[in-house]
């Protein structure tokens, strides 16, 4: 059973984009699934294509969602192994903001027939000031029900950041998030056509964002780590070559603590 999801933004230093990408598709994603917490994982690019206008300071490049089962042992684990030989980070990351929060399921809806094969739409807003119980209920029973209908929407969910098993000692920005993953290139145009999110008096109209990501990885399961492929070993191994002793030694401050 998912408890939570653990909603990660990252961004390379300047020309360091593939090796960022190696290290995280290859390496990374699978150090996180050998720890006890996860199960899944998957990693998608920022799409040209947007359905509101983004800030410059909003200058994430990749985005990833884990399916967690424990978050507080997800997070310990990361806390124990983070920068060593179990977990080693690439300095092609630009570490100096960590955007990795694990927010909780409020309200779910998918089309089981359909996998999903394409990207995501995800909504980062706050509730007006004492809009919170409102907005919930009208989010779970009115807008999610509506968005999950819109062209090429395979799946919907609505989930609130809480202090517990948090991986980081800071804060979101975002008290809330709602992730739609997508199999259409244009799905993001429903919310383009459709803003009724940023059109509610329960929302910090000022705040919003939606931002569309297209698809980079596919999912990546512990089975799929704890049992590879000879491809995925391969890829893995040349991916900790190419590396070497690149990586990080310092910073493991900027994590929680056990």
């Amino acid at each position: 059973m998912i408890e939570a999801v653990l909603v990660v933004l990252t961004k390379a230093r300047t020309g360091r984009e593939a090796d960022l990408d190696d290290w995280y598709t290859n390496i990374h994603i699978r150090d996180a699934l050998r720890f006890r917490g996860s199960v899944t994982a998957q990693r998608f690019s920022r799409s040209p294509h947007q359905p509101m206008d983004i800030p410059p300071e909003y200058d994430w490049q990749y985005f990833a969602l884990y399916d967690v089962f424990d978050p507080e042992r997800f997070s310990r684990e990361h806390w124990e192994n983070a920068l060593t030989s179990r977990m080693m980070v690439t300095t092609a990351i630009d570490d100096s903001v960590l955007e990795d929060y694990h927010y909780y399921p409020l309200a779910f809806r998918n089309n089981p027939e359909i996998e999903h094969s394409g990207g995501v739409v995800f909504e980062q807003f706050n509730a007006a000031p004492g809009k919170d119980a409102e907005l919930r209920e009208w989010y779970a029973d009115s807008y999610l029900p509506a968005a999950v209908r819109r062209p090429g929407v395979h799946s919907a969910a609505l989930l609130a950041f809480r202090s517990h098993g948090q991986m980081i000692p800071t804060t979101p920005r975002y008290s809330y998030v709602g992730i739609y993953k997508v199999n259409s290139s244009d799905s993001w145009q429903g919310w383009k056509d459709a803003p009724e999110l940023a059109l509610s008096d329960l929302v910090e109209r000022d705040d919003l964002l939606v931002t569309h990501w297209d698809r980079l990885t596919g999912r990546l399961t512990k089975d799929d780590v704890q049992h590879p492929t000879a491809q995925g070993l391969a890829d893995e191994e040349q991916a900790r070559a190419r590396m070497g002793d690149d990586v990080l030694t310092g910073g493991a401050e900027k994590l929680g603590s056990a």
